[in-house]
């Protein structure tokens, strides 16, 4: 039985994910080809920087960096993080699956997982999310399994170490692995080994802050901008609200779980920091990158509270069969969580080929600004500075010294970007077109087979290309 309740949720995730990677053309998102690029540089000498000699914090995850490393050396090197993605969220699902005590609990929320068309779109997109999922739900197991005081006190090392890696896995899992380790401690605060999960959770957070700032010298660009403004909190708060809306038994579960906590059914347990370390993190969720950034955490928390979801509603209510069976309806309309893969103008698939052509036909020295610059910079190899900030921090200071504005209107604010005078813009359909004073349109210097829904601007007093003869149409890495 429990056989079969692996496989329909795996085969399920499956479809939904290939299918995902299909209408987009298996390719990574932005954010994945930045990722990459990062991994790419490490690899050849220049640093975690995704600019060579310019260090900007953009990345998430140390651990996922190093695991990239390896396929950086190839230049199938997205197909095989896409495949990694798929089977991270595998393993997520046995995770979900094993995580309760119940195994029909465990079923239920791995079916809901699978189905979530959210989950299934971000674990082929080249990000930490997958990896950061099976880190959150591998603590759940451990702080739920060692039960016992005797069991506890063998294992409590192994559960320092593995809150000691934490911000290895993803800077932000601080925020679960400190309240995690602090209820542990009180909930055996006599015995002294107790606190040694504590201990190591913040000392691990402490040494990887260190580091962190002495190399970057900044706050993560992920979090620009920053500090959080009244307009990115609430749109932050709307966009976690409408991720909630389409998830009805993330909504009763909470529902329960506070009524369960007004009423006192609810005792406070080993597993209670962990809780609130979970809230704590879909609260900072909504503070950084003007609101943006509750879609980057959503797919690291989904499986968790999808699991506790089910354990509250399963536990709190009488008619648990009938309940599960209902709810298990909502699970068979996956569209209520999917948002649909768009064709849109300057998609990675596009960008991608864009890329491969520049490395062969621009000159190593040219600059290149565009709104989204992963599948850019990481085929081209040259020099991006991006609309946002993100990747550079020349246009990150340049913003700074603007009034802030809504990230609505940032994100199509070109003004920042073009002040730096890139050599070559690449500005898709809807996006602000360059001044013609300094920028003259060179679309057709593009072989037609390559080009697509964007332009491409040449800075005037800019050699862009190479002179000598070249085959139009490179597509190697």
């Amino acid at each position: 039985m429990r056989l079969l309740f692996a496989i329909i949720p795996i085969v399920l995730f499956l479809v939904l994910a290939v299918g995902h990677c299909v209408r987009s053309g298996i390719e990574l998102d932005d954010a994945g080809y930045v990722v990459l690029r990062v991994a790419d540089n490490l690899r050849s000498g220049h640093g975690m920087v995704f600019n060579p000699g310019e260090r900007r914090d953009v990345t998430d995850s140390p651990l996922w960096i190093g695991a990239l490393l390896p396929l950086s050396f190839t230049g199938d090197a997205p197909f095989w993080v896409v495949v990694c993605g798929l089977a991270l969220g595998v393993a997520v699902l046995l995770a979900v699956l094993a995580g309760p005590r119940l195994p029909v609990a465990g079923a239920c929320a791995s079916l809901f997982l699978a189905l979530d068309g959210l989950f299934a779109a971000r674990s082929t997109a080249g990000t930490s999310a997958p990896l950061g999922a099976l880190y959150v739900l591998v603590l759940y197991g451990l702080v739920r399994r060692w039960r016992g005081r005797s069991e506890a006190g063998l294992n409590e090392p192994v559960l320092a170490a593995w809150l000691a890696v934490a911000t290895l896995v993803r800077y932000e899992l601080v925020l679960i692995a400190v309240p995690t380790a602090l209820g542990w401690a009180l909930a055996e605060r006599r015995r002294a080994r107790a606190w040694l999960p504590l201990a190591a959770a913040i000392a691990g957070a402490a040494l990887c802050a260190l580091v962190r700032w002495r190399y970057f010298g900044a706050l993560p660009a992920l979090w620009e901008p920053w500090p959080p403004t009244a307009d990115s909190i609430r749109a932050g708060a709307a966009t976690l609200a409408g991720l909630g809306l389409r998830r009805p038994l993330l909504a009763l579960g909470a529902l329960v779980l506070v009524s369960g906590l007004a009423s006192g059914a609810l005792r406070p347990s080993r597993a209670t920091g962990l809780t609130v370390g979970f809230f704590a993190l879909v609260f900072f969720a909504v503070l950084p990158a003007g609101g943006t950034d509750v879609l980057r955490h959503a797919p690291v928390l989904l499986p968790l509270a999808y699991v506790l979801a089910v354990e509250v509603v399963w536990r709190g209510t009488r008619t648990r069969f009938g309940l599960v069976a209902a709810l298990l309806l909502v699970a068979a309309q996956p569209a209520w969580t999917w948002k649909a893969v768009v064709e849109r103008d300057g998609s990675a698939a596009g960008y991608v080929r864009l890329g491969q052509w520049l490395q062969s036909r621009a000159r190593d020295d040219t600059v290149v600004g565009a709104r989204e610059v992963g599948a850019l910079g990481y085929y081209s190899r040259l020099r991006m500075e991006d609309v946002g900030g993100q990747v550079s921090g020349r246009v990150a200071a340049q913003r700074r010294a603007r009034p802030p504005a809504p990230h609505q209107i940032a994100a199509r604010d070109f003004v920042p970007m073009l002040s730096l005078e890139p050599d070559l813009v690449v500005v898709a359909s809807g996006e602000p077109v360059p001044s013609n004073i300094v920028y003259v349109p060179n679309q057709d210097a593009v072989p037609p087979v390559l080009r697509g829904n964007y332009g491409v601007y040449r800075w005037a007093g800019s050699p862009v290309w190479r002179t000598a003869s070249l085959p139009a149409t490179s597509t190697a890495r």
